[in-house]
């Protein structure tokens, strides 16, 4: 049995890299956000947890990632899909809304109520957090996330393709073809063609306007409504020139006031738009084209070059989903156990406990392997991220105690507190970005991971000298005659007492 998990954990490290070793895609687009780059992929997961609390759109079959695009490409049907979650009915009424069971609302239902109320929005976000009322905290939530939604909605609309060009004089001056639709940047390019021709049009009274100078008007109408959307800069997905020394990424739209830019900003650029037109169409050669048109770009920057394999990990741990794997199991090996205390030839069920208990556990560490090469460090920088390293310690802390007792005590401490701590540890992962920076509050990174990593593996420990106690105790009260046992028990609790209090004094 124990051959048969070695075998699956080199097959998972050998295999499973193969996943994630593909081609660039654009859930692979990094962008800076919350400190760190990370694939867009993962923004677009967070924004969708924020919204509508979860991370895709089940009723629509939509993932994040085609959510997102879908916003963009065509904002008139995301603000009608209804994606705000609004958990209080004093908020929903305060909105001049209905309150329903499903409590979801679409942003044109949300955004009016929204406005008649700024000036008490106002007054709530100049109070102290702790002084909010649940009312007050959940309506200023969903105006920060109303707010954020527009943002998003228009963050890329500079390089949407959406204004069509009929008139030929007017399609060959500004570089494309009569009937072809273009983006604001394709005509910001040609400004200065614009410029002149739009002067020479106000030279001419009104109603000497030929159809070639009635649509340049109608052009320029256009570009100047559209150019009130530039406040929309939440993706940041070009990397910032060598000269910016704080390495702060810029959005598109940054990018159309005229400052000079490098040559892979403007590659990135062109093939964002390029992209975004091939999906419109629906034209995969033009997107996948698109896509090593970015994938060039990315990889002809001199400094601060991000790492799309790293990336490209990232967006495969988040559809993998290891750690409910992990827990999958965990739970399955504490259900063989329950059965072999239930029948009379147990040796058999306990095998597959221990052999369910040690896969949930090769899942287990390869998640945490992963963020180990995602993050380039250890994985206990935030309250998530401990609670996951936590279980992985009392995981092997039982294991190594089931393989000196083999009487199942191991088995059941490791699969209830691997399950336990995996669920106590989605209650944290619903707050967003689970893979957040490391705050450096010591003084280095070296003796903060080193801390950090130390007082975690008490804790694990402790756990595990608590979950045998109460074993113990549980014994205790079953059969206080068996001297035998009782002593064992509190021979293993001790020794794993003392384990813990070393690396929690240390």
């Amino acid at each position: 049995m124990m051959e048969f998990c070695l075998r699956l954990f080199i097959s998972i490290f050998l295999i499973l890299p193969l996943s994630y070793g593909r081609d660039i895609d654009e859930r692979d687009f990094p962008i800076q956000d919350g400190g760190r780059i990370k694939p867009l992929d993962t923004f677009a997961r967070n924004q969708l947890l924020a919204l509508y609390g979860k991370r895709s759109l089940k009723h629509e079959k939509l993932s994040a990632i085609d959510w997102l695009f879908e916003l963009i490409l065509n904002p008139e049907k995301g603000g009608r899909e209804k994606i705000f979650n609004i958990r209080n009915p004093e908020v929903t009424a305060s909105l001049s809304l209905e309150w329903t069971n499903e409590h979801k609302y679409s942003f044109i239902e949300v955004f009016p109520g929204l406005m008649a109320q700024v000036e008490l929005i106002s007054v709530i976000h100049k109070k102290p957090d702790e002084s909010r009322t649940i009312f007050e905290k959940q309506l200023l939530e969903i105006y920060f996330n109303a707010t954020r939604f527009k943002e998003i909605t228009h963050s890329l609309s500079c390089l949407v393709p959406f204004i069509e060009i009929n008139d030929s004089f007017l399609a060959e001056k500004l570089n494309t073809s009569p009937g072809k639709v273009v983006s604001y940047a394709h005509l910001i390019k040609q400004f200065q063609t614009l410029s002149e021709m739009f002067h020479n049009v106000m030279n001419k009274p009104e109603d000497q306007w030929s159809e070639s100078d009635k649509e340049l008007n109608m052009i320029l109408l256009t570009l100047q409504h559209t150019s009130s959307e530039d406040f929309a800069q939440a993706l940041k997905l070009i990397p910032s020139s060598h000269l910016d020394e704080t390495g702060t990424w810029l959005s598109p739209w940054e990018l159309m006031d005229g400052r000079p830019r490098e040559l892979y900003q403007d590659k990135i650029l062109n093939a964002l738009e390029k992209y975004l037109a091939g999906r419109a169409l629906g034209d995969e050669k033009i997107m996948m084209s698109a896509l090593s048109d970015y994938e060039e770009g990315i990889t002809s920057i001199t400094t601060g070059n991000p790492d799309i394999n790293v990336l490209k990990k990232e967006t495969w741990v988040n559809k993998a989903n290891l750690f409910y794997f992990s827990v999958a199991f965990y739970l399955l090996a504490f259900i063989f156990l329950g059965l072999s205390w239930m029948f009379h030839h147990p040796k058999y069920l306990q095998r597959i406990s221990a052999c369910s208990l040690g896969i949930g556990l090769l899942y287990h560490i390869y998640g945490i392997y992963l963020r180990m090469v995602i993050m380039g460090r250890p994985p206990v920088s935030t309250l998530y991220e401990s609670v996951i390293f936590v279980g992985f310690v009392t995981v092997v802390c039982a294991i190594i105690i089931e393989y000196f007792r083999r009487d199942g005590l191991g088995l059941f401490v490791g699969a209830v507190s691997g399950a336990v701590l995996h669920y106590v540890g989605f209650g944290y992962a619903s707050d967003g970005d689970t893979l957040g920076m490391l705050v450096a509050v010591l003084n280095s990174n070296f003796w903060l991971a080193t801390h950090v990593t130390t007082i975690t593996l008490g804790y694990g420990v402790t756990l595990v000298a608590g979950f045998i106690g109460h074993l113990y105790l549980m014994q205790m009260i079953r059969n206080p005659q068996n001297k035998t046992l009782l002593k064992s028990i509190n021979k293993n609790m001790f020794g794993v007492t003392l384990i813990a209090l070393f690396f929690t004094l240390f």
